[in-house]
């Protein structure tokens, strides 16, 4: 559960500020080589398995995180649930409900800047990947045919696409076209219940995409000329505590109903953890307690270059001398 945060966290760990160069990482692995001989293979294993357990510790203190986020959600909802039914038999102010679905929207549940729980309320794992934000584009319709042909530019951020829309193409097959443009951005294009175009993007890209994209074309779909910043429209699933709506009874009783299916998601992801985590305990336990006396030294070294985090300083050091062909005593005085 939740191993993509592990995995994140090792990318960190292996990113230093000052990169060595490759003649460095060819010399370290050459010294590294040379040195495994020489380490007896007892301490070889207990690096092995504090490495793991460090890992593993990750993967627990990352589950504890969003645990305790689950269970903030957990009191939102049910904060929700009780104020819906009192708007309802007392025709309160709606304004507490409101708070409460803000608070609950922006909730940030993650661990060492990555997110736990995507915006529709599920735990993140790498078989489970957070929900992607879906939009439309507004006062835009890029599937209609036209009497000529059309090329569309997009950019988003740095990166941009364009695609050639034919003259008098049928709408199936302008959007086959503009799946494959947008693809570049990693943008998936699906359609509509009611056969819209219906855009896909992660939420790194959404805080961008958000704001608008900004497109040019030729005059036929899109003013041709300067790129124009094209507004979006959010397209919320009923998961999404920004769906929910709370201004009407009809609205209050379909958003309580939401509400009370969310809860029992939660407490199914709450049950989850718990089990994962228990698993993790145990496997933690195994580590620290089996030997392996076929040990193999090279193989070892390997697998720990992976695990463990290297020394920043070390590296700095490295590329420095790598760099500016100086000798040891010369990068110390100019670090100190």
């Amino acid at each position: 559960m939740l191993n993509g945060i592990s995995d994140s966290l090792h990318v960190q760990q292996r990113n230093p500020s000052v990169a060595p160069t490759a003649a460095v990482q060819a010399v370290a692995q050459t010294h590294n080589n040379t040195q495994a001989a020489n380490i007896p293979s007892h301490r070889l294993e207990s690096y092995t398995k504090w490495a793991k357990v460090t890992q593993g510790q990750h993967k627990v203190s990352a589950q504890q995180v969003a645990e305790q986020g689950l269970k903030q959600v957990k009191t939102l909802l049910a904060q929700l649930q009780h104020q819906g039914q009192q708007a309802l038999t007392a025709s309160n102010n709606n304004d507490a409900l409101e708070r409460t679905q803000q608070r609950l929207a922006q909730l940030d549940i993650s661990y060492l800047g990555q997110p736990l729980v995507d915006h529709q309320l599920n735990l993140i794992s790498t078989q489970r990947p957070a929900a992607k934000h879906s939009f439309s584009l507004k006062s835009v319709e890029l599937t209609t045919a036209k009497p000529r042909d059309e090329l569309i530019q997009v950019q988003l951020g740095k990166d941009s696409t364009q695609v050639l829309l034919p003259a008098n193409a049928q709408p199936h097959e302008l959007a086959n076209q503009l799946k494959s443009a947008f693809a570049k951005l990693d943008i998936e294009i699906q359609h509509s219940a009611d056969n819209r175009l219906l855009f896909k993007a992660n939420t790194q890209q959404w805080q961008q995409i958000q704001h608008g994209l900004l497109m040019t074309g030729q005059g036929q779909r899109l003013p041709a000329g300067d790129a124009r910043t094209i507004k979006v429209q959010p397209q919320l699933n009923w998961q999404d505590p920004q769906e929910w709506r709370f201004n009407s009874r009809d609205n209050i009783k379909q958003s309580l109903a939401k509400v009370a299916k969310s809860t029992h998601k939660v407490d199914a992801q709450l049950r989850e953890l718990q089990t994962s985590q228990q698993h993790i305990q145990q496997q933690l336990q195994k580590a620290s307690q089996v030997k392996d006396a076929s040990l193999n030294v090279e193989s070892t070294l390997e697998a720990l270059s992976t695990l463990m985090q290297p020394s920043p300083f070390k590296l700095k050091i490295n590329s420095l001398m790598a760099q500016a062909n100086l000798t040891r005593p010369q990068v110390s005085s100019l670090l100190d």
